[in-house]
This record gives C-alpha cells, sequence and structure tokens, in this order.
C-alpha cells in the first residue's frame, strides 16, 4: 500500500500539533514497511497512490482544495478531523483580550462577565460561525473513513457536525517516552507553558491568573498575533521568561526539571506537550474542554479557561504537591501508547477506506 499524509501549507512556517502528529504517524507507518510520504500542500499529487490521508479540518480553505484534489483523483480519502467546535472560543476570546488590556481589577470583573454570560453568547454565535461550521461538516462527509485522536473527538465530530455516515476509528497519539529517573524527579521547580502564543491556548489569562505568584514561569511558543503577544507581556512578572522555540532535547530538559506544566486551553486534542511534559514526571494542569481527560485521566487537574480563580488554585496546588513517582498510573498510561499502535489503527483505516471505495 502506498500512501500520501497530506498537511496544510504553511506547516513550515507555523508548526503545530497537527503537523507534530502527521510527522509521528508517517514514521510509524514506515516503521511498519508502509510505503508512505508526507507533503505540505493544497494540491497533493495523488498520482499511484492509494490512499490518501488528510490532517485537519479546523481550516477550510486549506481542507478543501486539498479534498478536492484527492476526490479529483478518485483516491480513497481518510481525513483526521483535529476538530473541536471553537464557538465559545470565537466569541468569548475578544472580550477576554478587551477585559485584559484593562487594569487587573476591572480586568478580574470582565472576565468573569464573560464566563456568567457565555451561554447566552454561544447560543447566537452569528453567521460567520455557523458558516464556517457547515463547511466543515460538509468536509468530514466526504471522507471514506475518519480517525478521530479520542473517543472524545469522535463524539464531538459526529454531534457538532452531524457527521456520522463514515466509520471513524481512534487512533490515540503517544509520546516518545524518555523517562528521568527517579532523583531528578525529586529537584524540581518552576511552571512551563509550551504552546503557541495565542487565543486559543490562553496563556494571556494563565499569566493573568499568576501575576502574584513569586514563581518562575517559562512559555515556550512563537507568537503571530503581536497583539495578543503584548498581553502576555503585559501580565508577565519579572520571573517570567518568553522562549520563541528550543530544540528537543532542550524542551526535554525544561519538562525534566519543572514542576508544573499548564496549558489552560480552549480545547486540546489533546494536547502533545502536556503528554510530553507527563511523561517527563511534571505535575500536569491542562483544560477542561477537549480530551485532555481521555488521555491524562485523574493524575492531572483540569482548569476551565475562564476560570481566572481556579487557574490559580491549580498551580498553587501544583507546586505545593510532592513530586509524582516514577511509574505512577499516568506514567503507565502513556507507555501503553505507542506510535505504532497508532499506525497499526490507521492501516485499518486506510484497508477500510479502500474497501468503501472500490
Amino acid at each position: 500500500m502506498k500512501v500520501l499524509l497530506v498537511v496544510r501549507p504553511d506547516a513550515a512556517e507555523k508548526l503545530g500539533g497537527d503537523v507534530v502528529v502527521a510527522g509521528y504517524a508517517h514514521d510509524a507507518l514506515r516503521a511498519l514497511g508502509v510505503d508512505a510520504d508526507l507533503i505540505a500542500s493544497t494540491q497533493p499529487d495523488l498520482r499511484g497512490y492509494d490512499v490518501a490521508h488528510v490532517f485537519g479540518i479546523f481550516e477550510p480553505a486549506f481542507a478543501r482544495p486539498q479534498i478536492d484534489a484527492v476526490r479529483r483523483f478518485g483516491t480513497p480519502l481518510v481525513v483526521s478531523p483535529i476538530w473541536w467546535d471553537r464557538t465559545a472560543l470565537f466569541v468569548a476570546s475578544p472580550r477576554v483580550e478587551r477585559a485584559l488590556a484593562r487594569d487587573a481589577r476591572a480586568a478580574t470583573r470582565a472576565i468573569a462577565r464573560v464566563r456568567e454570560r457565555e451561554r447566552a453568547l454561544v447560543a447566537a454565535p452569528g453567521s460567520g460561525a455557523l458558516r464556517r461550521l457547515r463547511e466543515q461538516s460538509a468536509l468530514l462527509a466526504a471522507a471514506d473513513a475518519v480517525v478521530a485522536a479520542s473517543e472524545v473527538e469522535a463524539f464531538a465530530c459526529s454531534t457538532g457536525l452531524g457527521v456520522t455516515e463514515p466509520s471513524y476509528f481512534i487512533a490515540h497519539y503517544a509520546v516518545e517516552f524518555a523517562d528521568d529517573d527517579g532523583a531528578a524527579r525529586a529537584a524540581r521547580a518552576g511552571v512551563a507553558c509550551i504552546g503557541r502564543l495565542e487565543s486559543l491556548k490562553n496563556q494571556a489569562v494563565v499569566l493573568f491568573a499568576l501575576r502574584d505568584l513569586d514563581v518562575d514561569v517559562t512559555l515556550v511558543g512563537r507568537a503571530y498575533d503581536e497583539r495578543y503577544a503584548a498581553l502576555c507581556r503585559r501580565w508577565a512578572t519579572p520571573r517570567t521568561r518568553f522562549v520563541d522555540r528550543l530544540a528537543a532535547e532542550e524542551l526535554r530538559a525544561l519538562f525534566a526539571r519543572s514542576a508544573v506544566h499548564v496549558l489552560a486551553s480552549w480545547g486540546d486534542l489533546p494536547g502533545l506537550v502536556s503528554l510530553e511534559a507527563a511523561s517527563l514526571g511534571a505535575r500536569v494542569i491542562a483544560g477542561a474542554r477537549g480530551s485532555e481527560r481521555e488521555y491524562l485521566g485523574s493524575e492531572a487537574s483540569y482548569v476551565d479557561p475562564l476560570d481566572v480563580d481556579g487557574i490559580r488554585r491549580a498551580v498553587v496546588r501544583a507546586l505545593e504537591a510532592p513530586p509524582r513517582p516514577s511509574g505512577d498510573a499516568l506514567d503507565r498510561r502513556l507507555r501503553a501508547r505507542t506510535w505504532r499502535r497508532h499506525a497499526e489503527t490507521l492501516l485499518d483505516a486506510y484497508a477500510h477506506a479502500s474497501g468503501e471505495r472500490r
């Protein structure tokens, strides 16, 4: 079988979880002996390929031409949606960011009001958001098989987008597990927060929540929106450090020495960096709205992206807690999920899609 994995065309300039996952999937497939290629393009050439695997319907402007190209070639299509309903993010984040431009007391009150009104705001999302959901639904419905990264994501797609017809396959993500030793787990300090600086990842609210804590906070991730980056800097303390990017070994070292990793996202699926931090012994605080809980279980803490006090409390508790013991339940859960198993599920989806097209 010859497979083409397709990611968004700006993958090199804007690295994200979708691109990282596609790379791991590509390598794992090749390790199983599959003839797999990976391309970043909206116009993939499918000549000679048995299956096309498109990663992400979250940006219809990219996914639409990719899927149209696959259909023109008549190639069986597998889609990893990497999808979550972002309506709450789209309606709430502009209000939150306006609030964070004010003084601390006013910002606290304004964010609390947004949280109180969130249900009403989401109930009337506007024509643009509804059009985007319709586009995403049509893109997913074009697939011969769907590969979700969790049962939660599959449920979200089938209910939120109304797409139940293609068969869903659950291929959980893994981590490149490289545990540190027990001694290293006892010598930890500080808070890490890894991810692109953006509204989705919610770093500005995290920094606002931690503004009066005397603790080192390291944020790693590029900012593509200078206005949002300025909000983050506004609430940083003298002990806050911003780093655009770290090499893999440097990032691993940061995880290994950090007491806590926090990513109070609006909905990660599940957030590979949270898995990586957990795999290297950090206590993890994740968002409560995505698929994080399916991966991290009861050993992590979960926070709502609009709960400023809740974020602060979770970080304080995690900093005060003893180091996680090596080989705990979270370690065992993460070790059980491998990229090989992920690739084996992909092969099941590819075989199904090929049968659907015959």
